[in-house]
């Protein structure tokens, strides 16, 4: 008798052969291998029930799911800027191939679990999510796996001077004091210098790093540099530097919802910044991008887990709240063209919500 193991299913199965037979908690054969499922509301039936394979005998635990390797890094860069201000380029650069490779294999993940990594710096992890979203941003536009790397090197330093001074105002109601207004216009040079004091040498990564808040328009600092005189690596961390922080909640300032982030870059920032980027970003991100909460039509709380490019809605999300704000036992696959699952507006994770499991979330959708 053949042993059955927990299997998942999640929206990248929409019109694929299934790899393997599809039993219930029963033993019931529900579906074959190699069969296609083209109806959204009957990949969101299966997913909904608890559903089971034939074992390979190599099975991977949840242990071992991306979404820790993720985890994992981000402790990493942690640790590394705790134990070095001025952290070895070999080790940053090491993160950054790890990252890269990370962010190409699971592009969806690394954008949706970058605001949610348990970093001790707020800055560190805006890090983080500007360098994910700058690999897939320079790769999503033809730029080389060269520039996606020194883009990642770029944002994983391009604030540690001041590291600490955004975390301060991050927590602070009162805006900067001319001390700290002069600190902050002046990071990009600091980083760089204090970067070439460490060894690094690699003339690309320094100018991104001294170039990452100039315009196009020359409204930028610290050089007021424009057009031609900024390069590709430095353009493409503005604008994943500017999308980020618009996504990201501060003490004193609620994140933008996805599309509401879209409007502020178009509205403030056309024209300044690159344009084919930002329509590239707009493009690829869409206003429900991996990672956004939504509500449903049933008031449980569901997470976006893939880009459907083309598509204005998701067709298919997965809930991990009740109405009652409480978790769900298991993560559901629900489908958003059904009344009872239609999605109604985005929102947020409760204040103190319990710890979700990630990894099963991932691994449902």
């Amino acid at each position: 008798m053949q042993t059955l193991v927990p299997a998942e299913i999640g929206p990248l199965l929409l019109g694929q052969p299934l790899p393997y037979d599809l039993y219930n908690l029963h033993g019931v054969l529900l579906a074959r291998a190699g069969s296609v499922i083209h109806n959204p509301e009957r990949l969101a039936q299966l997913a909904s029930q608890r559903l089971y394979r034939p074992s390979d005998g190599i099975e991977t635990s949840l242990e071992e799911h991306p979404v820790h390797d993720y985890k994992r890094l981000g402790k990493a860069y942690d640790a590394l800027l705790d134990a070095h201000p001025l952290p070895p380029p070999d080790a940053i650069r090491i993160l950054a191939e790890d990252l890269l490779r990370l962010t190409e294999d699971h592009p969806e993940m690394c954008v949706a679990m970058a605001t949610r990594l348990d970093l001790t710096s707020l800055a560190r992890r805006h890090a983080l999510f500007v360098a994910s979203v700058g690999i897939l941003l320079a790769r999503r536009t033809g730029l080389d796996e060269a520039v996606a790397l020194t883009v990642a090197c770029a944002a994983l330093t391009m604030n540690l001077p001041c590291n600490a001074l955004q975390d301060e105002l991050s927590q602070a109601y009162l805006p900067p004091d001319e001390l700290q207004r002069d600190c902050l216009r002046r990071h990009p040079i600091l980083a760089a210098e204090a970067l070439e004091r460490s060894g690094v040498t690699d003339p690309a990564w320094l100018l991104a790093v001294r170039q990452h808040h100039e315009n196009l328009d020359g409204s930028g600092y610290p050089l007021g540099l424009a057009g031609d005189d900024i390069i590709p690596e430095a353009r493409v961390l503005r604008v994943a530097d500017v999308w980020c922080a618009l996504l990201s909640h501060r003490h004193n300032r609620v994140a933008r919802y996805p599309r509401q982030a879209q409007h502020a870059v178009f509205q403030r920032e056309r024209f300044r910044l690159d344009d084919a980027l930002l329509l590239a970003l707009r493009r690829f991100m869409g206003h429900y991008p991996p990672g956004t909460l939504v509500r449903l039509a049933n008031r449980e709380t569901a997470i976006v887990t893939h880009w459907f490019e083309g598509q204005m809605h998701p067709p298919l999300v997965v809930s991990v709240l009740r109405s009652s704000g409480d978790p769900l036992p298991r993560p559901q696959l629900r489908h958003t063209r059904r009344a009872l699952h239609g999605i109604r507006e985005y929102t947020w994770l409760p204040l103190r919500h319990v710890p979700l499991d990630w990894a099963s979330i991932w691994s449902a959708g």
